[in-house]
């Protein structure tokens, strides 16, 4: 006597909604992976050599009183564009960094940023503190 056999219906996995989350999540922490902060604070060790991109800065200081210090020579207000200009005709592209006190007048922050466009500074830097949040 022969029996029938009902037959099940073959199972099949549908991959494609997988592989659409696995890629969302790849994209997600390739993403954010780039704007985390570093966690870890560390005390690195010294170089008997120099980085040649510290040569492509130009650092403009401004204290709380309104002095301007460029790579740490002091310079009158109204002769900072040329002293700027002079610096970065020497190696074009040279990025300039904006060191401001906390507690500098706004003006003389702006001052600092006029003068570094008018000199022909094409990459301004602002250069802050991190918070660190408990």
């Amino acid at each position: 006597m022969e029996f029938i056999r009902s037959r099940k219906p073959a199972l099949s996995l549908d991959m494609a909604p997988l592989i659409d989350v696995v890629f969302q999540l790849l994209i997600f922490f390739m993403l954010s992976s780039s704007f985390l902060s570093p966690v870890l604070k560390l005390n690195l060790p010294k170089a008997m050599t120099q980085d040649k991109r510290e040569n492509e800065r130009v650092v403009v200081t401004i204290t709380k009183d309104g002095n301007f210090f460029v790579d740490r020579d002091p310079v009158a207000p109204e002769e900072l564009q040329g002293t700027l200009g002079r610096k970065i005709a020497l190696a074009p592209g040279k990025f300039v960094d904006l060191k401001g006190d906390a507690d500098a007048a706004y003006r003389h922050f702006v001052h600092a940023l006029d003068a570094a466009r008018r000199a022909g500074a094409s990459h301004i830097n602002i250069v802050h503190e991190g918070v660190n949040n408990p």
